[in-house]
């Protein structure tokens, strides 16, 4: 086992062990698969598919996949029965019985589409960077843009926002401008909602991501088990993993030796 791995583990499974029922929550990218270049490239591995079967599998023990991508592209990529869905950001959630869209994110999609179209022209001028427009939300992605086009790619992408007043707002992510309607909802808030509907007592929550959109999730769970992955200085998170081979291992031992 990889010593950061061994080390968490050690840290927590004493509260894992003593829960009567566990909420676990795991990002996508970044978190279950490397973050690639374009967004259409990742793809779970079979060793992964095994680990979260193995999870879906477990008494006492509901996995939410939470992410960025809309579901309509998360769980094609996933396609595993008994798991919840969370898609943008948690603005939709599906699976085991439970069923939500945030109302004012579905009443501004017409007007987000609107956006997304105008915007894609004014990026046409710098290779690399696209609008991927996600229903809810949208992201512009510029990880393969030029470094000198990065502050102009961020000023329109702002600039663009704002001509809808405070309908949207802009949230810088890794190598991508996430662009979401303003309302009170976020990953956290999705990651509340989702255990008051699991209904159960003696819960505990552990929570898995790497991105700024996570720092949500980890500030409002104080008393969960939240893990940073990846290496960014500042976060709300009480642990840390290095990324997602050390994240397998770690849901490996969750799902076979944690609570034995």
């Amino acid at each position: 086992m990889l010593k950061q791995v061994a080390e968490l583990a050690a840290e927590v499974k004493g509260r894992i062990w003593a829960a009567g029922f566990i909420s676990l929550f795991l990002d996508f990218d970044g978190t279950l698969v490397q973050i690639a270049p374009l967004p259409e490239f990742p793809q779970l591995d079979s060793e992964m598919v095994s680990t979260l079967n193995l999870l879906a599998s477990q008494e006492g023990l509901v996995t939410t996949i939470i992410s960025g991508r809309a579901i309509e592209d998360l769980y094609p990529r996933i396609r595993i029965e008994h798991l919840i869905y969370a898609g943008n950001h948690g603005l939709e959630i599906f699976g085991r019985g439970l069923g939500f869209v945030e109302p004012m994110a579905t009443a501004r999609r017409k007007l987000l589409e609107k956006l997304c179209e105008e915007l894609q022209p004014e990026l046409g001028s710098f290779p690399g960077a696209f609008v991927e427009p996600k229903g809810l939300t949208a992201s512009v992605h510029y990880r393969l843009a030029a470094e000198r086009d990065r502050a102009e790619i961020e000023r329109i992408v702002y600039a663009s926002a704002a001509r809808y007043g405070e309908l949207f707002r802009v949230n810088p992510g890794l190598k991508v401008f996430e662009i979401v309607p303003w309302t009170d909802w976020h990953k956290g808030k999705a990651v509340q909602w989702i255990n008051q509907h699991l209904g159960e007592n003696d819960m505990l929550t552990v929570y898995l991501g790497d991105d700024v959109s996570d720092e949500d999730a980890f500030c409002m769970l104080p008393e969960a088990i939240t893990i940073k992955v990846g290496t960014l200085a500042e976060t709300c998170a009480r642990f840390r993993l290095p990324g997602p081979t050390a994240v397998h291992e770690f849901l490996t031992w969750l799902a076979q030796d944690a609570r034995s």
